[in-house]
């Protein structure tokens, strides 16, 4: 399943064996959110243009940034407080940023 979240066309996808897309979705969207909330505390309002997309695979989050927008490591955070929370469902599994094609 896929999803496109705006004014960014930030694309957002998940997938699992059995058919739970549509929640890791909008699990997805909870994580986003809660990572925008934390960035705007820190007055970081460009950080959600960074995003390029997002995707749960199995439980694997992956976020890929835009060229040339290198994440900072408290941004990558945002998205591992969003992940662990109770909001997300306290998942714990690994998260995986890709920066200019390379995995970080």
């Amino acid at each position: 399943m896929s999803d496109y979240m705006y004014p960014y066309k930030l694309e957002i996808t998940g997938s699992r064996i059995y058919s739970d897309q549509y929640w890791r979705v909008n699990r997805i969207h909870l994580i986003l959110g809660y990572a925008q909330a934390l960035a705007d505390i820190d007055d970081n309002e460009n950080y959600y243009k960074k995003l390029k997309s997002i995707d749960d695979n199995k439980g694997l989050l992956t976020i890929e940034w835009k060229v040339k927008s290198s994440p900072t490591q408290k941004e990558k955070e945002y998205i591992k407080k969003g992940y662990e929370s109770i909001v997300t469902d306290y998942e714990c599994d690994p998260i995986r940023h890709i920066v200019n094609g390379k995995e970080e």
